[in-house]
């Protein structure tokens, strides 16, 4: 397998980055994968939560709080890196370490506001727009999900996937049980689909594929929930 780096990251708080970044990281852990946790958020909220397993986990689970470029060498299948609430020095680094940079999105103006000065820095680096996919969290039936589908349609930002808001992920996150206790098949499923592109995509970027936008479209299913279930 190879190495598969991740960074979450988006300029504007709130939007899900540590849960997914929780996530990511105890989905691979649970496959049996040693995981290497960055934790670049001041707040520290993905040591915290990743911190409370670490006896269940033991030895498959590394925790640091500062990224650097000789952790490409890092022992770890998995690295999994939960960028702050801003697009700083140490969010761009990460962009550039990482293969994929996973970017959550609510359906609301301040979340996508600065998605294009993202996706320019991402260029100047070298990076495929499709090496930044979104994930929509929350999206819903209401005009303001609708206005933001919009833009994010006629801007033709990729979307890896739609995650619907679910009150007992970030309960199970914050009370140090795995992500998925309690939750149906069926509620797991639109986070295992992200997970699976993941490692579709960085398989096809090992393999010198360049351009990997099929991957978060291919079979992308529309999962949209208007309540905190």
């Amino acid at each position: 397998m190879s190495k598969i780096a991740v960074a979450v990251l988006n300029r504007k708080g709130g939007v899900g980055k540590t849960t997914i970044s929780v996530i990511l990281a105890q989905m691979a852990l649970i496959r049996h994968n040693k995981v290497l946790a960055v934790d670049l958020d001041p707040s520290k909220n993905f040591s915290d939560a990743l911190g409370f397993m670490k006896n269940y986990f033991k030895d498959s689970l590394r925790i640091k709080n500062t990224l650097e470029d000789s952790d490409a060498d890092a022992p770890e299948e998995w690295i999994v890196i939960d960028c702050p609430p801003s697009f700083d020095e140490a969010s761009n680094h990460a962009m550039i370490f990482a293969d994929i940079a996973v970017i959550p999105v609510r359906p609301d103006f301040f979340s996508l506001a600065n998605l294009g000065i993202i996706y320019s820095e991402a260029q100047k680096a070298g990076k495929e727009a499709a090496q930044l996919p979104l994930v929509k969290v929350g999206f819903d039936v209401s005009s303001m999900t609708k206005i933001a589908n919009d833009i994010i349609s006629d801007r033709d930002y990729p979307v890896a996937a739609e995650l619907p808001l679910h009150k007992r992920i970030p309960y199970n996150i914050t009370s140090g049980i795995v992500w998925s206790t309690g939750l149906t098949a069926n509620s797991r499923r639109p986070y295992e689909k992200l997970y699976e592109k993941i490692l579709k995509a960085v398989d096809k970027l090992t393999n010198g594929v360049s351009d990997i936008r099929e991957v978060w479209t291919d079979r992308n299913e529309g999962i949209t929930n208007n309540a905190n279930i």
